[in-house]
């Protein structure tokens, strides 16, 4: 995806320059270049280029994301093919005029402007507020000439949206993020990556076909380069077939369009609640992914469902819970045994049931059971506070109750605030009904 490092001298002259500053700063408490001054009076003390350059990158890059969660197609792990695949980008003139109408407002060039949007595409993707992207524009943002633009290469752009800012506030941050990236552009790459460490982004941002020179770019995952032409912006995206499909670099594209155009239409805008999706994904997740609806038989309940999938797979796991696990026959057999019991008690259609249980396969066995046996089951949540249960056993009035131990003390504390009918709730513990011969997983 990227060019193989190269140097030119004035590339291998910074370098040198930079190592030499950076080995000495410590030993010699910063060194500053000799002075041609004869001049008796105090001169002003600066930190060398290098120095300066390194404690900015040192203080810009603290606390980076170590990674961008971005999500593939396929696994990183799986990630070992170089094959690179191009997608094509254009922004119609409308939007390109308008996005440098949003650029003039806010003293930036039109690459920021993108930068900007495609920076707020990449925290809704991976969910993160501080994004990292390589950026790199020849011809803009203050670059003199290519020969600079060789040495600086490309820098990492720490971009912070966090909090609820609005689209105005981002670009303000964007630009002077930028602006002041720019002032210490002309340290490396590489030796950026010592400072930070590598790798330092995934994804670059490239204008006017700015090269990419250094081996600490074999990370990067989602190349974007674009330039004006004819007043539109056109480029492509490159990216690794081996991580992404083209359906989904394809998404990417039309989010970054739907976001430039948030940025042209309203700067008020917060910029997290751009409705980035297409009409067709907006479909897709409201329509069909919705339809959830199914046809079941009018004729059968709950229970006799769950005895026709008993028939089809009896071995089946049908519960797992704590570290044990229960096949469809033994949870079958299980709620058979403790509904024969219900039913010797009385329990029959339209006869209610309290269930007052924690979460275990006891539950699930309680609640097939008193199916089975034709009655209905009242649900009571041990955790609820004893008055709303004594109100629920007033109102609904069963007259046996499943428990385990909690929910038998709970019970026994409800039953004490009831006014009436004292006494006739019957308590049946459900454990050594339930769970005798569950096996462990």
């Amino acid at each position: 995806m990227f060019e193989q490092p190269s140097f030119t001298k004035s590339r291998a002259f910074t370098l040198l320059t930079s190592w030499y500053y950076h080995l000495n700063a410590n030993s010699n408490g910063g060194i500053t270049p000799p002075s041609s001054t004869t001049s008796s009076a105090p001169e002003k003390v600066i930190l060398p280029l290098s120095q300066t350059q390194y404690d900015h990158w040192r203080r810009a890059l603290a606390g980076a994301p170590a990674m961008l969660d971005l999500p593939t197609d396929r696994p990183r792990a799986s990630h070992r093919s170089t094959d690179v695949s191009k997608m094509p980008i254009q922004f119609d003139e409308q939007l390109t005029l308008s996005l440098k109408k949003v650029a003039t407002e806010y003293d930036m060039d039109l690459s920021m402007i993108v930068m900007a949007g495609w920076s707020a595409v990449l925290a809704r993707l991976s969910t993160q507020d501080h994004i990292v992207i390589g950026y790199h524009s020849i011809g803009s943002g203050g670059l003199e000439d290519n020969q600079q633009a060789d040495n600086c290469n490309i820098w990492p752009l720490r971009l912070d949206l966090s909090g609820d800012q609005n689209i105005s506030q981002h670009l303000e941050r964007v630009r002077k993020m930028a602006s002041s990236s720019m002032d210490h552009q002309g340290l490396p790459l590489d030796s950026i990556a010592e400072i930070a460490g590598s790798p330092l982004f995934q994804v670059a941002l490239r204008w006017n076909q700015a090269p990419l020179h250094s081996a600490s770019l074999t990370q990067v995952e989602l190349d974007l380069q674009f330039r004006e032409l004819d007043n539109e912006v056109v480029g492509e995206m490159r990216f690794y077939s081996a991580l992404f499909d083209p359906d989904t670099i394809e998404r990417h594209i039309g989010y970054l369009r739907s976001m430039l155009q948030a940025i042209a239409a309203d700067v008020d805008r917060p910029v997290m609640s751009v409705d980035i999706l297409s009409q067709a994904e907006h479909g897709l997740i409201l329509g069909k992914w919705n339809e959830t609806e199914q046809v079941y038989p009018a004729d059968l309940c709950v229970h006799h469902l769950f005895e026709q999938q008993v028939e089809r797979t009896p071995q089946a796991t049908a519960l797992v819970f704590n570290g044990q696990s229960m096949t469809y026959a033994e949870l079958n057999e299980r709620a058979n045994r403790l509904s024969h019991h219900l039913i010797e008690l009385g329990v029959k259609p339209d006869r209610l049931v309290a269930i007052c249980l924690e979460r275990s396969f006891a539950m699930i066995v309680g609640i097939l059971a008193v199916l089975k046996a034709g009655g209905a089951y009242v649900p009571l949540d041990p955790s609820y506070p004893v008055e709303r249960l004594a109100y629920i056993l007033e109102d609904a009035a069963p007259r046996i109750a499943l428990v385990d131990a909690v929910g038998r003390t709970t019970l026994s504390e409800a039953r004490q605030h009831l006014q009436y009918r004292k006494g006739i709730l019957k308590f049946m513990s459900c454990r050594n009904l339930c769970l005798n011969g569950i096996r462990k997983d």
